[in-house]
């Protein structure tokens, strides 16, 4: 069974209140030594699936400069310095992406998004009955707009692999869908009349 490096030595190359560039000189069970091996300190992301009582799923339109494009995905964020629950992130990061507020949350996953060079942890949820309750409130770099699309229409393209979005998006899409079609949940019964025969025709 494979076992982890040590750590020989480790130096923080540069750190802002984003993220922190580390550079450690490790040694594999191996004897092997790996100098340097850089890693990225990232505070954990949240993202959500937040579907509305009639039934649509509050997407958003973004620019991300990494890529330099406006994107389409769904809200999401960052785990803020102080806040230790990743739902509570995940609210604070709806209401102020899209104005909106849901009843009934549950966490559809857990993942590394670069398990190899970044430190962090995404959460994904599902959130049903969302309403928008109140007005945006935008970080000063953010320039957000609120897309509402029909569940059967969002997921008709998910399945047809016509959506170019985030990849962990992508899968908070299809955890939700796995937990909408086989949880048993009721609050989520009309949901499941609507996305059973598009997975059943795939």
């Amino acid at each position: 069974m494979p076992k982890p490096w040590r750590v020989l030595n480790s130096t923080i190359e540069y750190s802002d209140r984003f993220l922190a560039h580390r550079m450690d000189k490790c040694e594999t069970p191996h004897g092997q030594i790996v100098d340097p091996y850089h890693v990225i300190e990232l505070p954990n992301w949240v993202n959500m699936v937040a579907v509305t009582e009639d039934h649509q799923v509050l997407m958003v339109r973004e620019y991300r400069h990494g890529i330099g494009e406006v994107v389409f995905g769904l809200p999401s964020g960052t785990v803020d310095p102080g806040e230790t629950e990743p739902m509570g992130t995940a609210k604070r990061e709806l209401r102020e992406e899209t104005g909106a507020e849901a009843p009934h949350w549950v966490q559809t996953g857990r993942m590394y998004p670069n398990a190899a060079v970044m430190t962090n942890t995404c959460f994904s949820f599902l959130a049903v009955g969302a309403r928008i309750t109140g007005e945006t409130a935008f970080d000063d770099a953010e320039d957000i707009e609120t897309v509402p699309v029909p569940i059967e229409d969002l997921y008709r393209q998910l399945l047809a692999r016509e959506l170019t979005m985030t990849a962990m998006h992508l899968v908070n899409l299809h955890e939700s869908a796995l937990y909408i079609l086989t949880s048993g949940d009721p609050l989520v019964a009309g949901l499941r009349e609507k996305l059973a025969p598009l997975y059943s025709a795939t």
